[in-house]
């Protein structure tokens, strides 16, 4: 029987590799391309509204949120993933420092896949070096409340299948056609 930080282990790599896999194809174009108008994307800071990040590229955001929320780009979900992937690394494992304004944001698809597979991979190995008592240990979340590990790299995990979905939708949009579905996961790539 798998232990479970096992299965939180193996829910967090299945959820990051099908991200990977959704990004695999995708070009500048595809990534910055707007569905709709007035799209909050990943931009150039002076040519952004409201934003986080620093550096000459932002994304864009605000806070409140409008309502209704605008669209958002490729570029936006991936800026987005990498982001909390590390915010929520620094709020778990680390010294609770990071927050999107500090967070140095690239301005083309390869930085952001770059950064996001880093993000990842960063938040893996804390994942991988838990043993099942550390999984009921609180830990600050960004936005308040003491949690249990599990329930925060638990959040990773959903976060990812989400943006994930919204990812894959935007980029069969853009291309008018889906993509055949990856191998099962026995023989994805971790």
């Amino acid at each position: 029987m798998a232990l479970a930080s096992e299965v939180l282990g193996s829910l967090l790599t299945r959820s990051f590799a099908n991200v990977r896999w959704l990004l695999e194809d995708i070009d500048d174009e595809d990534c910055f391309w707007e569905p709709a108008e007035q799209c909050w994307s990943v931009r150039r800071r002076e040519d952004a509204g409201r934003a986080w990040g620093t550096g000459m590229w932002v994304c864009e955001d605000a806070w409140p949120p409008p309502d209704p929320l605008p669209i958002t780009t490729i570029a936006w979900r991936m800026a987005h993933l990498a982001a909390w992937t590390d915010v929520y690394r620094s709020w778990t494992f680390g010294d609770q420092s990071l927050d999107l304004l500090h967070v140095e944001v690239p301005g083309t698809r390869d930085g952001l896949a770059g950064w996001l597979r880093s993000a990842q991979d960063r938040f893996r190995a804390h994942v991988d070096a838990l043993d099942e008592a550390e999984l009921s240990e609180l830990r600050p979340a960004h936005y308040g409340p003491h949690l249990p590990i599990h329930r925060l790299v638990s959040t990773m995990a959903v976060e990812h299948a989400h943006h994930g979905a919204e990812i894959g939708l935007l980029r069969d949009l853009r291309r008018g056609h889906a993509r055949v579905q990856p191998p099962p996961a026995s023989e994805a790539p971790p």
